[in-house]
């Protein structure tokens, strides 16, 4: 009998001067569902091209005509492709804590990406922590931080960090990053393997401090891209 083939199993792939290649993953478009208010409520999802034997190339320029996709926009762009040197620490230990009541918040600022879903025109999952006594409060501050795109924000109840369950998949967001969930390894352009979590963010607009990671560059620059 014949064995069956083998499914390589997912990564991204930054390559020197050119695109991201998924290998091995879907990809689809993200965008947010918003409140009457202008407040971002929850993601909308479009259909997923699905992998094949070949990586598909996103733009990380974020000078491509054919976004996400890459057109090859990079070798004329003017751009920085270089990486930002990344943290030797693990998020868990270099994230920040603030204590509640059967419940600990990490905060790692720098993953930030402005998707605005921790808060809303009235509070915040800050202000929201000094209430988690109230399981209803700590019901609400834990889905909250679940729709952090960036893992910024984590979750840690009984002591151990609480991580949604999120499809293997790539999204790129509308105007913002490319949202990377289920722990899809990511490597840089020097081939170095980036820390693998649930649930990262990579730039897309070119202009980030913190490459390949998203630091919300995108927001200043008022980037386009579907």
């Amino acid at each position: 009998m014949a064995a069956e083939p083998v499914t390589p199993a997912p990564r991204i792939e930054t390559t020197p001067g050119g695109p991201y290649l998924v290998h091995s993953s879907p990809v689809r478009k993200a965008s947010m569902v918003m409140s009457e208010h202008g407040e971002p409520m929850t993601w909308r999802f479009g259909d997923a091209v699905q992998p094949t034997d070949q990586p598909i190339a996103l733009c990380r320029c974020g000078h491509s005509q054919d976004k996400p996709y890459c057109d090859g926009s990079h070798a004329e762009a003017a751009w920085d492709s270089a990486d930002a040197a990344q943290p030797d620490e693990p998020f868990e230990a270099r994230a920040r804590r603030k204590e509640g009541t059967g419940y600990t918040l990490l905060d790692d600022t720098a993953l930030c990406v402005h998707a605005g879903l921790c808060g809303t025109a009235k509070t915040s999952v800050w202000k929201l922590v000094k209430q988690t006594d109230d399981t209803e409060v700590r019901g609400t501050v834990i889905r909250m931080v679940e729709k952090c795109p960036s893992g910024r924000l984590a979750n840690v109840v009984d002591g151990e960090i609480v991580e949604p369950s999120l499809g293997t998949e790539v999204c790129a967001v509308t105007d913002g990053p490319l949202w990377v969930t289920g722990g899809i390894p990511v490597t840089g352009e020097a081939g170095e393997q980036l820390e693998v979590r649930n649930r990262v963010t990579l730039c897309r607009c070119g202009a980030s401090k913190n490459k390949p990671l998203c630091d919300g560059t995108h927001a200043d620059i008022q980037f386009e891209a579907p």
